[in-house]
């Protein structure tokens, strides 16, 4: 049995054994730390050793083959971790093979989601509702036609779970844009479309998945409102102050950033800037794949600065310390009653009646068009309104495309901070900011 330092230079210079025989060198100071070479060359560390001394059985345990990342070095430091296990009868056999095990498990979990997801993807799912409206609608090629031009070229492969509301909402309101009841009609055959998976795939894709509570229903007889008025706004920010952390800083970022829901609620404290008033998200949590620069305004940034950050935790909006916050039906239910409660307050101290008070439906993807409106206010330009809310795919890579994410920094960063002195006249209820509803569409 050979023995000798295991250095890089010992280890490759071990000749090769004859074929189908393998090569062994131990170590002289480190006992039961060695290497292996086999016939065709593959050199590997590995720790040999008995868990109750002589007269148990012998067990080998492999650390990684010679190169990146084991070196003789750092295969030496892990020998010294597995072989004190052994002193302290902790077995790295029963370990290694726990965690092949447990990777094992993983994997399979991984490919029994997969094949569930493959099961609901939308292009799926559609063609066999397509089939089965067949049966039952006399009219299932116009939603075919519809599922066609407005849903498919929006969702296509995307497993129906994956899809949220903001995704339907931008959607709906693409075909909106030709016409209200193209809206409509969007609207009416994605949710039969989900329907049909929750009927025909109860178990792997329940209707309490459904992503449908913060969708509205398009109206039929015109287009719908799709941002949010002074008054409304204004009623909005002050809730926000009644709701707290984590929802109401949440509302106020989504008011003055025009990002989408979980751009926010998913945000990290890494993408965050403060001293230069940025906020740079990378492109894996966007939805054009794209990253995406935004200009803080100095409201946003005291909003920021004021949350508080739990302890070795990089998301900004988190309740546990290790995912980022949910429930957001819920919170948007809330933030519907603390508007009306304030809109009734304010009633009654005027001498009003406070039941006759009712406040127009709105969804929270409607802050982005708010934020939109309110910048066409302020004559700016479209491609830089564009830029802000991060509608721009890039078509360039490299130093060009790095340069593409901060096109017309300065337009927008003065959009941000124009909008944000709007919005905060129009949260203080200032008589002489120009409406939003008086921009035509």
């Amino acid at each position: 049995m050979a023995t000798g330092k295991i250095t890089k230079r010992a280890v490759e210079s071990i000749p090769l054994p004859s074929q189908n025989k393998r090569t062994y060198l131990w170590d002289d100071t480190l006992k039961g730390f060695g290497v292996m070479v086999t016939d065709r060359g593959a050199r590997s560390y590995l720790i040999q050793y008995r868990l109750d001394g002589r007269g148990s059985p012998t067990r080998r345990v492999t650390i990684g083959k010679h190169g990146s990342p084991w070196t003789a070095e750092t295969a030496r430091d892990r020998a010294a971790e597995l072989l004190e296990q052994v002193r302290r009868k902790v077995d790295p056999f029963e370990a290694a093979k726990a965690l092949l095990a447990d990777q094992r498990r993983e994997r399979e979990d991984r490919e029994r989601e997969q094949a569930k997801l493959a099961k609901l993807a939308f292009s799926v799912i559609a063609a066999d509702y397509v089939t089965a409206s067949k049966k039952t609608l006399r009219r299932w090629q116009e939603q075919e036609r519809i599922i066609e031009r407005d849903l498919t070229p929006s969702f296509g492969q995307t497993p129906l779970p994956s899809i949220t509301a903001d995704d339907i909402n931008d959607c709906i309101a693409k075909a909106g844009k030709r016409a209200s009841s193209a809206a409509l009609k969007a609207y009416s055959a994605l949710r039969s479309i989900f329907a049909h998976a929750h009927a025909s795939h109860r178990r792997l894709f329940p209707a309490s998945a459904s992503p449908f509570g913060d969708v509205t229903r398009p109206e039929g007889g015109g287009k719908r409102s799709d941002f949010i008025a002074n008054n409304e706004l204004r009623l909005m920010w002050l809730a926000c102050g009644d709701l707290g952390w984590p929802f109401g800083p949440i509302y106020r970022l989504l008011l003055l950033t025009g990002l989408r829901l979980r751009e926010v609620a998913e945000a990290r404290w890494s993408e965050i800037d403060l001293e230069g008033a940025n906020w740079l998200i990378p492109k894996e949590r966007m939805k054009n794949d794209e990253p995406h620069w935004v200009a803080l305004s100095p409201a946003a940034v005291e909003i920021i600065k004021a949350l508080p950050r739990i302890d070795k935790c990089d998301l900004m909006f988190s309740t546990n310390g290790k995912t980022p916050v949910s429930g957001f039906s819920r919170a948007k239910s809330r933030l519907d009653a603390a508007m009306l409660k304030i809109a009734k307050d304010e009633a009654e101290k005027a001498g009003g009646e406070p039941d006759d008070v009712t406040l127009p439906a709105f969804v929270v993807h409607d802050t982005r068009r708010t934020v939109a409106r309110g910048c066409q206010i302020d004559a700016v330009a479209p491609e830089i309104i564009e830029r802000m809310l991060g509608h721009v795919t890039h078509t360039k890579s490299g130093l060009k495309g790095v340069y593409q994410v901060f096109e017309f920094e300065d337009e927008r960063r003065a959009a941000f901070a124009k909008w944000g002195q709007r919005l905060a006249a129009i949260a203080a209820g200032g008589a002489n900011v120009v409406q939003l509803r008086e921009v035509a569409a």
